[in-house]
């Protein structure tokens, strides 16, 4: 447990830039355990659930994502936005370096545009860790990208099974649909991934336009 007053110790910890983030995880680990963070979540002060938000993102795992997801709805929108980045960063280990560093070098591929050396190594890390949502979230987009709608749809569907938070899936999944021309689909599928997260505006204006298109139809 944290002495003195440790909420305070943590927030200013969090925002100090000197500190690089391996040696942040580890004075992180000795000073608090997870449990401390998740009750910092419920702090009065909005900067200390910020800075417990971005704390558990970076020593938390999957057993305290629902606590992150409650947070999405936070009425402060920092804390909100830093509790939907908490979540990406355990999303993204497989408590494998490997595998991590695997999946790291896949979006580093997407973000050079090398989509078949992305896929292929998305597909490996499918291979080696089936149970990890995170490797078909990333091949989802990589098939998106490459047109292989229902393919994507496919990985998007086990992503979901595997992680039901995965807010990102969900709206993956509406913009296959919307590709698809399945409208109501892809409106369902964007109002779960609002649902989790209301925190994605371009989602809900997207619902709202759709939902204009399917009335002129009728």
């Amino acid at each position: 447990m944290p002495t003195g007053n440790g909420y305070s110790e943590l927030a200013a910890l969090m925002f100090t830039n000197d500190v690089d983030e391996d040696n942040l995880k580890q004075v992180l680990s000795s000073k608090y355990t997870v449990h401390d963070l998740v009750n910092y979540l419920q702090n009065e002060d909005p900067l200390v659930v910020r800075s417990a938000a971005t704390a558990l993102g970076l020593i938390g795992d999957m057993n305290v994502a629902h606590v992150l997801v409650e947070n999405l709805k936070n009425k402060d929108h920092r804390a909100a936005i830093n509790a939907e980045t908490a979540l990406w960063n355990i999303w993204s280990r497989s408590e494998n370096d490997e595998i991590d560093e695997m999946l790291n070098t896949g979006k580093k591929h997407i973000e050079n545009e090398k989509f078949s050396e992305a896929y292929e190594q998305f597909t490996e890390v499918i291979e080696v860790a089936p149970n990890f949502a995170e490797g078909y979230n990333q091949r989802a987009i990589v098939r998106f990208v490459l047109g292989e709608w229902e393919k994507s749809l496919e990985d998007c569907k086990q992503t979901v099974k595997l992680n039901p938070f995965h807010f990102g899936a969900y709206a993956g999944m509406g913009h296959v649909y919307l590709r698809l021309g399945e409208i109501e689909n892809a409106i369902e599928s964007y109002k779960q991934a609002l649902t989790i997260n209301p925190n994605l505006i371009s989602i809900a204006k997207a619902i709202i336009q759709l939902r204009r298109v399917l009335e002129e139809e009728e």
